[in-house]
């Protein structure tokens, strides 16, 4: 396919890049050998560090492409959310509407964790980034965690016990303008005899504040201003959030081994929003002057035992069931004054949701052989998920408006059954083949639209090869097929319609579900060159392309003078891109002292959506190109410091024929600093956010009558946060 016209030069630039840093690589490894130290003897005797395999090992002896990175990376830069860490990794964005992979967001990405899918409505960063052990990338499906991944899959695998005693306590303080952000981690663990435990705690309360401004205009057909408004907005906010993970883990004679996970997590939220219109030309809204009041508090419980046995000498067996409970509770209030400065509506809303699951998984692994791996599972899933909603408005004298009392319930019966086969056929091949069938009945009801029956089921199967060209060769291929689908969530289904509280309008419109939802489905192709440099360095390009049938994007329409989005299959839509990644330190190229590492990544993306009339006809707002530029450098055995810069770009996404949407690019800039101040303690410095972009949106809508805009921009400011860690 060609590329766009405004960007020629991307490709072979790229492509010169790769071939470039391959290149440099290779020569910093062509020189003699160091000579032998004079005086040295045959029976002197160094120190070995001994340790396991690095993630780039990992990686590299992995038959199923998977992206993984480890504590020492996940804690570099001291963050305070998880979401910080992902946007870092290849191929990987985070916007205020979550996390994106490839571009894609919402049900295109599958959130894990620790193989479990997340629940609907679950903040990632409400996971602090001390509970996590490792975070897994996976572009190409396997057959063991699912394939509800059209975009990739992104587990996070929370930390184990190992065994070994350990006493942390971690306090910080930050500032980024909305006050002091206290945190504090606590980190124990240790063993007695057959049993291994630990416990890690974490406690913070962040805030922010915003200022954003709000532009609406409309014109009519005959250019002529209709009006023209500016808002002025201040969000003020706090969030609060204690986790707690107790784990211990039994051991059970040579081949028995038991596991009991728990993680419990107490998040809430407490925000302000005011809004101030001035009005330019024409008229005012509907209130001008507003005020949002939003308190909610999330629980969140998961708890699941796991048992694994060694039979024979090459085959296990992997039992676990688990339990989930989601509960949360909103507290929402809208004040609107009219154009006169009346108080004119107040809206009140409460919603209580729970979310509560049952799983169960088991794999049986059979080797054959060293080389060969066959393995067989199930993965099934109960969930109930019920949500209370009451909303009264009432005018500015107290006497009511309007009553709107819904409940809704969701019952979600999951079953997946699948078979994988890794098999390293000769030194320089492997083979990975998997096949899942996953059936999906969904029962979804409101007391407004009775209950909505749905069944699907998918079968995917799954292939993916690693090739060398020689056995001893520092390169290697990957290349990979599979078949995804994103199933519709439950709110999606349900005819009910969220009316918006001020100035509704095609910028700006009600949301309502469509029961006739069907899935996508997705057929994708995955192929990447891999060249590993040094100890644990690696560039990788790689590319991909997925056809999507039945895509869903959203309709806008006028009814009973409202306008309202909707969700609805569209027919086949497009997308493939490739990634850059490399990741290696300067000793591996350059014959130096100086330790240090250097990661980059970058992706670019496409899309069409074939239903959709073009230029810009992208899939649901896809990022097109994204980066992360990282150095660390070990200054010292005490001081190390680390600068990070990200990027993701903007553009114009075409919705429909009259439809768009743009946005600016984002970038990031961040830095820290970790001094050891002896054996026990270190304290480090850390700025996020340092160049404080402002970051903008416009949606437009033309048709016969005119053209209706609105943009939204809003700052963002400059954290700090200085922390003290102390092993006890």
């Amino acid at each position: 396919m060609r590329p766009h016209p405004s960007a020629p030069l991307r490709r072979p630039l790229t492509a010169s890049l790769a071939l470039g840093i391959v290149i440099l690589a290779d020569a910093g490894h062509v020189h003699a050998a160091d000579p032998p130290i004079a005086g040295t003897r045959a029976t002197d005797l160094q120190a070995v560090k001994v340790t396991g395999p690095s993630q780039t090992d990992l990686r590299r002896e992995d038959p199923t492409l998977r992206i993984s990175i480890g504590r020492e990376d996940i804690l570099r830069h001291h963050d305070d959310r998880l979401g910080s860490v992902l946007r870092r990794l290849p191929g990987v964005t985070v916007t205020a509407e979550g996390v994106r992979m490839r571009g894609l967001g919402g049900d295109h990405v599958q959130i894990l964790i620790d193989g479990d899918p997340a629940p609907a409505g679950f903040s990632i960063d409400s996971i602090a980034p001390d509970l996590v052990e490792r975070i897994e990338v996976l572009p190409t499906a396997v057959a063991e965690y699912g394939t509800r991944s059209i975009a990739g899959t992104i587990n996070i695998v929370l930390r184990r016990n190992d065994g070994a005693r350990q006493r942390t306590l971690k306090i910080s303080a930050g500032q980024s303008g909305a006050g002091i952000m206290p945190a504090a981690t606590l980190l124990l663990s240790g063993k007695r005899q057959a049993m291994a435990w630990s416990v890690s705690a974490t406690a913070s309360a962040p805030k922010e504040r915003l200022d954003a401004v709000i532009e609406d205009q409309a014109n009519d057909a005959q250019r002529e201003r209709l009006y023209l408004r500016r808002t002025d907005e201040r969000y003020a906010g706090r969030t609060s959030t204690f986790n707690v993970a107790p784990k211990l883990t039994w051991a059970l004679g040579d081949r028995d081994e038991v596991n009991w996970n728990n993680l419990l997590q107490y998040r809430k939220e407490a925000w302000t929003r005011d809004r101030e219109e001035v009005v330019l030309d024409g008229g005012p809204s509907d209130y001008p002057l507003n005020r949002w009041i939003n308190d909610s508090r999330t629980w969140t419980s998961r708890s699941d035992g796991q048992w694994k046995r060694q039979i024979g000498e090459r085959d296990t067996l992997d039992v676990r069931f688990g339990a989930m409970r989601f509960s949360r509770d909103v507290d929402f209030a809208f004040h609107g004054y009219a154009p006169d400065g009346n108080f004119a509506l107040d809206r009140s809303v409460r919603t209580h949701a729970t979310h509560t699951a049952y799983s169960s998984t088991g794999k049986y692994v059979s080797g054959f052989s060293d080389r060969h791996e066959l393995a067989f599972g199930w993965d099934g899933a109960y969930t109930d998920r019920n949500e209370r909603r009451v909303q009264r408005d009432r005018a500015g004298n107290g006497s009511p408006l309007d009553l709107i009392e819904d409940d809704y319930q969701a019952n979600i019966r999951r079953l997946a059954l699948y078979a994988q086969d890794q098999w390293r056929t000769s030194v320089r091949l492997q083979t990975y083949l998997g096949l899942r069938w996953e059936g999906l009945e969904t029962a979804v009801g409101s007391r407004t639209s009775g209950t909505l029956h749905s069944r699907s089921n998918v079968f995917s199967p799954i292939a993916q090869w690693v090739f060398k060209p020689t056995s001893s060769t520092k390169d290697q291929f990957r290349f990979g097929l599979a078949r995804t689908f994103n199933a519709p969530q439950p709110w999606q289904l349900l005819p009910r319609r969220y009316s918006v509280n001020n100035g509704n309008g095609p910028t700006n419109p009600d949301q309502q579900g469509n029961p006739a939802l069907r899935p996508e489905i997705a057929w994708g192709v995955d192929a990447s060159y891999e060249h590993y440099v040094g100890k644990d360095g690696l560039v990788s390009l790689g590319a991909y392309a997925r056809r999507i049938d039945d895509v869903i994007l959203r309709s806008l329409s006028v009814q009973d003078g409202l306008w309202i989005s909707t969700p609805y299959n569209a027919g086949r839509a497009q997308t493939h891109g490739f990634t850059l990644d490399t990741r290696f330190a300067l000793t591996d190229l350059l014959r130096t002292e100086v330790d240090l590492q250097i990661t980059a990544n970058l992706t670019r993306n496409w899309s069409r959506v074939a239903s959709v009339p073009g230029p810009d006809n992208r899939l649901a707002d896809q990022t097109p190109l994204s980066g992360n530029v990282g150095l660390h450098w070990q200054a010292s055995k005490r001081l190390s410091t680390s600068v990070d810069y990200s990027y993701s770009g903007g553009g114009t996404n075409r919705l429909s024929a009259e439809w768009e949407r743009a946005s600016t690019p984002e970038r990031t800039l961040d830095a820290a600093a970790d001094w050891k101040l002896d054996g026990t303690s270190r304290l480090n410095l850390s700025l996020s956010n340092v160049l404080q972009q402002r970051q903008g949106s416009r949606t437009v809508y033309r048709d016969a009558d005119g053209r209706v805009s609105r943009y939204t921009g809003s700052d963002s400011r400059m954290g700090i946060k200085v922390q003290y860690e102390k092993t006890l």
